[in-house]
């Protein structure tokens, strides 16, 4: 007998505290505790010393007391004369609950890493419970929970945003807030979410400007891109004023004087270099987005068809990260340093696209469909690999020629079996949830949108 609309209903709020609490157990228990990268490992001193001394600058501490080498840190001296670490206002600020919470001493031997580490970790869950909810505007619970769970365990979000205090543990939060924002038409939350998004990395802007701006255009509506502009405007004042007090002078993006300095010569690149510069991004055997998310080639004429269905604001977050893409291209190398596993600098171009391509995901074609399970089966697998093992990191030199599943695979032959199992496991996955769900997702995809908030246009509401 069918469920009751009310027993439904109670499932479909049980869905985010148990999508929470998977994602929180797996992240928080393959979070990065001991290794730890230069940029993590220094964001994590940053809060570290501010939480526990109440001073954000490390005057007179002896770094040689941590457990690492000093030359392994982004810390120099200010503008103002103190020495501080060199990061991004948010990548130092997001740490600090952290290490208030842990109560950790004021020397150096007291630092210890898993704090920030078990942080990120909460804060990227928190990230997929906000893309949830604004999935749910348009599609039933399994899907928006499928849809959630592709992104959470099938790409660098796991292996990068959940595993220590990157940038992109920030940039991934403000553009998920964001899209629940955009989806519920509060577009004071897209402001306030995109405003966080560029605590982490400053050019964010970029995709929260097109946001407001473009849906503003398209709906003929000012007043969205006065709210957005406004409220994630308060917050580039106040990464201002942090930079202000923290190193001296008023740069919101911090102490990186500027991005070449910060990020190799990239800017300062001929044309093919620029050009090969921003294809690595896409396609580098190691840092290539298309290579280690092959799924966004494979739905892609899915989001093709669906286009001129999909709602307004998806589109024009996917444009935006598309264009916030081509920026980093510009702003940074494209291996983005060693230390990882999978890509990181284009995390929010994966996703700003993802709302579009959840929503099309139901118009895959006959070449899809039977691709698709044993594909995701696969890139789960391959970030399982990483998030685990913290190990199998290729280096600069070998972006292009080297991958770091491959190395794995040469390293421990036996993975091929962990592959193939993955493979048939999202094989039979999408199979059943094809045979069961499908017809539920159709009739969503063409009945209107769920609460639907008042102020959005046609556009913004049914799939078609």
């Amino acid at each position: 007998m069918a469920a009751s609309p009310r027993s439904r209903s109670s499932r479909a709020r049980l869905v985010p505290p148990a999508l929470a609490g998977l994602a929180a157990v797996v992240y928080a228990a393959t979070a990065d505790r001991s290794i730890g990268m230069n940029d993590v490992t220094s964001a994590a001193v940053g809060a570290w010393r501010l939480a526990s001394a109440g001073t954000p600058w490390l005057d007179g501490v002896d770094l040689a007391g941590l457990d690492f080498n000093e030359e392994h840190l982004w810390v120099g001296e200010a503008e103002n004369g103190h020495v501080a670490v060199l990061r991004s206002p948010g990548a130092v600020a997001m740490g600090v609950p952290a290490y208030l919470l842990a109560r950790t001493g004021t020397q150096p031997e007291d630092f210890v890493r898993w704090p920030g580490a078990v942080w990120a970790a909460l804060l990227t869950t928190l990230a997929l419970v906000l893309l949830w909810r604004g999935l749910r505007r348009h599609l039933p619970p399994p899907w928006a929970t499928a849809a959630v769970g592709v992104l959470g365990f099938a790409t660098p979000v796991w292996t990068v945003a959940a595993n220590g205090l990157w940038t992109h543990t920030l940039t991934v939060l403000g553009i998920a807030g964001m899209v629940w924002g955009a989806a519920t038409g509060r577009w004071w939350l897209v402001g306030l979410f995109g405003g966080i998004g560029l605590w982490g990395r400053l050019h964010v802007a970029l995709v929260v400007a097109l946001l407001g701006l473009g849906v503003a255009v398209w709906r003929r509506d000012p007043r969205i891109a006065v709210v957005v502009g406004g409220v994630s405007g308060c917050f580039l004042a106040l990464a201002a004023a942090w930079s202000r007090w923290m190193y001296g002078g008023w740069d919101p993006q911090g102490p990186y004087p500027s991005p070449t300095q910060y990020a190799g010569q990239a800017t300062d690149a001929g044309v093919w270099d620029a050009v090969t510069n921003q294809l690595g991004l896409w396609v580098s055997a190691d840092r290539g987005l298309l290579v280690w998310s092959p799924v966004l080639v494979l739905l892609l004429p899915a989001v093709v068809r669906s286009w001129q269905d999909l709602p307004d604001w998806t589109r024009v977050l996917a444009v935006a990260g598309l264009a916030y893409g081509a920026v980093q291209g510009q702003l940074n190398e494209f291996d983005g340093g060693s230390g990882y596993y999978g890509y990181r600098l284009t995390l929010e171009v994966l996703v700003c696209l993802f709302p579009a391509y959840a929503l099309a995901a139901h118009r895959a074609g006959r070449v899809a469909r039977p691709l698709l399970g044993p594909l995701l089966g696969v890139s789960v697998a391959a970030m399982a690999v990483g998030a685990t093992s913290e190990g199998f990191l290729v280096q600069e030199a070998d972006a292009w020629t080297d991958n770091s599943l491959a190395l794995a695979l040469r390293t421990f032959p036996a993975l091929w079996l962990w592959l193939a199992l993955m493979a048939l496991v999202g094989h039979l996955a999408v199979r059943v949830w094809q045979e069961r769900g499908l017809d539920l997702l159709r009739s969503a995809a063409t009945s209107p949108t769920p609460r639907t908030t008042q102020g959005t246009s046609s556009r913004s509401g049914a799939l078609s």
